[in-house]
């Protein structure tokens, strides 16, 4: 069920890649475009912020593991086959060359700010911490876990969520303390707040290479969805309509309509929170002509109509 709350929405510019180096397309053990992180020096551990739309912030992978959390807005987490809502305060551990995007549900011309921030480790160094520490041992098997992509929820997210926004005032001797802490609320935390995003199934080779058509059907995606078709997307991808819907289905882990429904979906629960307008306009916006059909769409995704939806957030 696609459940959304919205807090301190703003529309700012963006600002710029903090720093992060991004290449082309890469080969290697992901399956999306491969980015090159480049520490800073004498430092084991990367930290970064940055805003929404950025060049960043595309379907990619890297060797780092990375803590990442989302300060501002909705949308959709994209990691391997798996696909779930995110919303402020969303914190997730991304694995060694997982590929992952996060896909945020903006209104047109709406940028944001302050959206992520994230800092990134390589895994053999949290290894040599275990083999030196015995007592952080637990932390290889959340390292395990991340390979699925480990988010938290509840008290365990905000408690990650504090140590990382604190983590960019701090010398490089307290960020290891903070990665520790923060590896430490993943180890511990209960099973009702730590989930994988990923299915058991997953196998990143079979998408090695598909980090274009991916980018390329996504961006076209954002930018008709009121309008998008899935003879759009195989075009934007440069495949037919049959080979584009399987490789879609296998890289996304969901069929591109289900895909397409929960990003419009969620730009209706945006617009429901965040203006007046009237619904039947949000309706069309977010790509419905027929009022039954958007009403039986957003029932599906959320549990509820629009306007019941629009009165429990009215209420917080």
């Amino acid at each position: 069920m696609y459940k959304l709350w919205i807090s301190g929405v703003r529309r700012l510019a963006v600002t710029g890649s903090e720093g992060f180096v991004s290449s082309g397309t890469g080969a290697g053990a992901g399956s999306g475009s491969l980015e090159v992180i480049v520490p800073d020096a004498g430092a084991a551990i990367r930290w970064a912020c940055h805003g929404y739309p950025n060049s960043l912030a595309k379907w990619h992978y890297h060797p780092q593991f990375e803590i990442h959390l989302i300060r501002e807005g909705t949308g959709q987490l994209m990691a391997g086959d798996g696909l779930l809502p995110f919303e402020p305060g969303h914190v997730a551990l991304i694995g060694s060359n997982l590929p992952h995007n996060w896909l945020s549900d903006l209104m047109p011309g709406e940028r944001l700010v302050n959206r992520d921030v994230l800092c990134h480790v390589r895994p053999q160094t949290i290894r040599m911490l275990s083999s030196a520490f015995p007592e952080t041992s637990g932390f290889e098997q959340v390292l395990r876990r991340a390979s699925h992509a480990l988010v938290l929820s509840g008290g365990s997210a905000r408690d990650v969520a504090d140590v990382l926004v604190g983590m960019g005032d701090h010398s490089p001797s307290r960020r290891v303390a903070d990665l520790i802490t923060m590896l430490s609320v993943f180890e511990q935390a209960p099973a009702g707040e730590s989930r994988t995003v990923v299915t058991p199934e997953y196998n990143p080779a079979v998408a090695v290479g598909a980090e274009s058509g991916v980018n390329a059907a996504i961006t076209y995606i954002s930018a008709h969805l009121d309008d998008v078709s899935l003879e759009g997307a195989a075009n934007a991808a440069s495949m037919s309509v049959s080979t584009f819907s399987r490789f879609f289905k296998r890289v996304a882990g969901v069929g591109f309509a289900d895909f397409v429904r929960r990003l419009r979906v969620g730009r209706a629960c945006r617009m429901l929170i965040c203006t007046d307008m009237p619904i039947s306009r949000i309706q069309r916006i977010s790509g419905y002509d027929n009022a039954s059909n958007f009403n039986r769409r957003f029932r599906d995704e959320t549990g509820m109509t629009p306007s019941a939806y629009r009165k429990m957030h009215a209420m917080r």
